[in-house]
């Protein structure tokens, strides 16, 4: 079970290492214009571009401290709560929005995915 979920959370960590680099290096096409873009909002200026990256900076960490954690995890269970209750808030305002909004097949996939990490980490932080 440890080596599962090992292996989960490195996978984990570099999904969203990859998707805060990506944020960061190009934030118009990963954010809101590309086929896999998770915002779909229009960026006017400089200030939104730069919330973009900043957003990729964000995600870029998620991805290095739950990397980090997974490599040296002896007294990190802490980390993967914490990183679970990040995930558990994203997914919960996805699916807030999915009420709100109503149903999108991409939302909806992003949702369980969300949800997915969240258990993975979860449980990463009880193992």
């Amino acid at each position: 079970m440890k080596l599962i979920l090992n292996i989960l959370c490195y996978l984990v960590g570099l999904i969203w290492l990859a998707a805060g680099l990506s944020g960061i290096i190009d934030p118009t096409h990963t954010f809101t214009e590309g086929p896999y873009a998770s915002l779909h909002v229009q960026v006017t200026g400089d200030l939104g571009t730069s919330d973009m990256r900043a957003f990729g900076g964000l995600l870029t960490a998620l991805g290095l401290g739950i990397l980090y954690a997974t490599h040296n995890s002896s007294g990190k269970r802490s980390w993967f709560a914490a990183f679970a209750f990040l995930m558990l808030g994203l997914a919960l305002g996805r699916t807030a929005s999915l009420y709100m909004e109503g149903p999108d097949q991409t939302l909806i996939i992003f949702a369980a995915v969300e949800y997915a990490i969240t258990l993975i980490l979860f449980l990463k932080s009880r193992y």
